[in-house]
């Protein structure tokens, strides 16, 4: 059993593994990917999701400001035939840059995300009270977010822009194994962009995040879930129209994260917070602080 479930994980890697952009930067926001789906994967439902993501200077930076990414996200995930899903995303963020002596604020829609998904697994029996889930997905990120061409000329950093002003290719894994009460999850995807309206060149985005989970029935309506794991965040570097390197882009994080979910019939509410405990951003100019998502799920 266990051994059918190692080769499986294995076998998803290299649908997703590909070097990509940032977690909540600039659109691509599939690194702060939902865990309220952990144990229901096959249900139709609507939800709306709010993150904090903090970054700062590092203490070796003589340069001295703090970035703030908040975003309230609508979603929704519809079943077209029983093993066919689609899933719609839509941001809105608001972009904070604090500096000594000013302020920038940015906000308003960032890109929307639109995926379908075919399930290779649906809860297939391995051995006795263990199942498993596996579904593949692609999609596209669209360019609908409000996107400024004129950032970079205000010694703003790509990174701030609330959409990407290009179109960009998405592709997903998630892989939950379930034995008895227990679980383990695998989530992950890939986002490749293409080049901006101004010829501006995000780097690719690449993100996955691995979870053990317990469900605990506390009656016929109430169940509660909690979990904990680790993620990673891999980004390449921004490109400029000229084709040189936009300066303090790319970089790679590690986190732990703990949440718990928690559902009343048909409604769900999610916690969940990452902390960094491996990092190197913008040749380590950067630092992620800690991050944190609340998010409302309804089942239909």
């Amino acid at each position: 059993m266990a051994k059918h479930f190692w080769m499986l994980l294995l076998v998803s890697f290299p649908f997703v593994q590909t070097i990509g952009q940032s977690c909540c930067n600039a659109g691509g926001l599939s690194s702060c990917g939902s865990t309220g789906l952990l144990t229901n994967l096959r249900n139709n439902c609507a939800g709306l999701r709010f993150m904090a993501v903090p970054f700062e200077t590092s203490a070796t930076n003589e340069e001295s400001f703090q970035d703030n990414f908040y975003v309230a996200e609508l979603s929704g995930r519809y079943q077209l035939t029983s093993r066919i899903r689609v899933s719609l995303q839509q941001p809105y963020r608001w972009n904070h840059r604090q500096q000594p002596g000013d302020d920038e604020l940015l906000h308003g829609l960032a890109d929307t995300r639109l995926t379908g998904s075919y399930t290779l697994f649906d809860n297939k029996a391995l051995a006795h009270n263990s199942l498993i889930y596996w579904e593949l997905g692609a999609g596209l990120k669209l360019p609908t977010g409000k996107y400024d061409p004129s950032i970079y000329y205000r010694d703003l950093p790509g990174n701030l822009n609330l959409g990407m002003g290009n179109m960009g290719y998405l592709f997903q894994s998630n892989l939950v194994f379930f034995h008895k009460k227990m679980g383990v999850a695998h989530m992950a995807s890939t986002q490749l962009n293409g080049k901006s309206r101004d010829d501006y060149h995000y780097g690719h985005q690449f993100t996955s995040a691995l979870t053990v989970f317990r469900e605990i029935a506390l009656s016929e309506k109430m169940k509660l879930t909690p979990l904990a794991g680790a993620s990673t965040e891999y980004f390449g570097k921004n490109h400029l129209p000229s084709g040189n390197f936009a300066e303090g882009s790319g970089g790679h994080g590690w986190f732990v994260l703990a949440g718990l979910n928690a559902r009343f019939g048909d409604f769900q509410v999610g916690a969940l917070t990452s902390r960094p405990f491996q990092q190197n951003y913008s040749q380590r100019a950067i630092v992620a602080k800690q991050r944190y998502s609340l998010e409302i799920t309804y089942f239909l």
